[in-house]
């Protein structure tokens, strides 16, 4: 399949580092122009499927505004520019939770919105933790650090405790 082709593109709203919306002028391979498509740019991120040495999974209940409510997450947060995924993973972790991990394995990387863009998810899996320090949260992520078994976890999400979508992905990345 031939790939669409920009032919301008204008900043509609720009919110850096955390958000920006373009327009797009595109031409599709018939010949068909698009005069208005959306991009959105959203930061790349780190999210961690965190598991201690027993097979217990780090989740975090928190309050998400997206959500308008209390949910649970698998850690994690923004990639710095010109920040590796795997030490964003590991900083997050440490900031969020307070938890380092013995090993780390880069499970995959995704774009979060096939249309649109919205940045890259880097899904990470973090296991053998040991508590390093009290996590360094602001007010924006106050936060419960819970421990739950693989069973726990698939029980959460069918419940609807887990409701982000990047964290249901994380769960049939692991194969919870």
């Amino acid at each position: 399949m031939s790939p669409w082709i920009t032919q301008s593109s204008t900043i509609a709203y720009a919110a850096r580092p955390f958000l920006e919306v373009s327009r797009d002028e595109i031409e599709l391979p018939s010949g068909r122009v698009i005069p208005d498509f959306h991009r959105v740019w959203m930061s790349d991120y780190a999210l961690l499927c965190a598991e201690t040495d027993d097979g217990r999974f780090l989740l975090a209940r928190i309050y998400k505004q997206g959500v308008k409510d209390t949910t649970l997450i698998f850690p994690g947060g923004c990639i710095g520019e010109n920040e590796d995924p795997l030490e964003a993973a590991k900083r997050e972790l440490l900031e969020e939770t307070g938890y380092t991990a013995r090993e780390w394995r880069v499970m995959a990387k995704s774009v979060v919105h096939g249309n649109y863009g919205c940045g890259h998810a880097h899904f990470i899996h973090a296991k053998g933790l040991t508590k390093a320090q009290d996590a360094a949260v602001d007010d924006t992520e106050e936060m419960q650090v819970e421990f739950h078994t693989r069973a726990e976890v698939r029980a959460l999400m069918e419940r609807g405790e887990i409701v982000i979508l990047d964290c249901l992905a994380m769960i049939g990345v692991m194969g919870l």
